[in-house]
């Protein structure tokens, strides 16, 4: 009986340690990507509005996935028709919120600059994680649209060791990014 108790014990420790050190927040790597590394490494890239997200679970219920519908302006690299629906792990469906980090993250209505690597399974993933995903935002006063420079880190506002040059973040005209992005697939 000794014998049983010292075992129930260890057992509900050795359960506590693996609950505990199982819920501690994970850092996943993301290989850094400058804006031509992403240009080249997808299959289409585009901009424009985000329609409609929709999170369901996969076919084995084993994973989450929220699945966005882009409305197309349009095409800087490939062309996936009038809407495009791009996959992103994670999601929540009902209760259940399913988190992978790393993953762009979405609103309805936003305009985004979107970097889509299509799977062999037929499948519209993000390119580079978060980085795949660029928000457009839009001057009030000018309504002139710009993203930021994804080869400018705007944290620290400095290069990201792609030039290595000093430089202060900043945003980039839309027009201009898309003749940037176009510019890489000629080489």
């Amino acid at each position: 009986m000794k014998n049983l108790k010292k075992t129930f014990r260890l057992s509900c420790w050795l359960l506590i340690c693996l609950l505990v050190f199982s819920l501690t927040e994970s850092k996943a790597q993301v290989k850094k990507m400058s804006a031509k590394d992403l240009t080249e490494a997808s299959t289409t890239v585009l901009y424009g509005n985000c329609k409609k997200i929709k999170c369901e679970w996969n076919e084995s219920r084993s994973a989450i996935f929220t699945y966005i519908t882009i409305a197309p302006e349009g095409y800087i690299k490939g062309s996936l028709g009038s809407e495009v629906i791009v996959a992103v792990p994670g999601g929540r469906v009902d209760d259940i919120l399913y988190e992978v980090s790393e993953t762009p993250v979405f609103m309805e209505g936003e305009d985004a600059v979107v970097f889509i690597w299509t799977n062999p399974k037929g499948k519209n993933l993000v390119t580079g994680g978060y980085q795949g995903k660029m928000k457009i935002e839009k001057d009030t006063k000018t309504g002139k649209r710009f993203v930021t420079d994804p080869d400018i880190d705007s944290e620290t506002g400095t290069v990201n060791m792609i030039s290595g040059q000093i430089k202060q973040a900043e945003k980039i005209g839309l027009e201009d990014f898309v003749i940037k992005l176009r510019g890489y697939q000629k080489n």
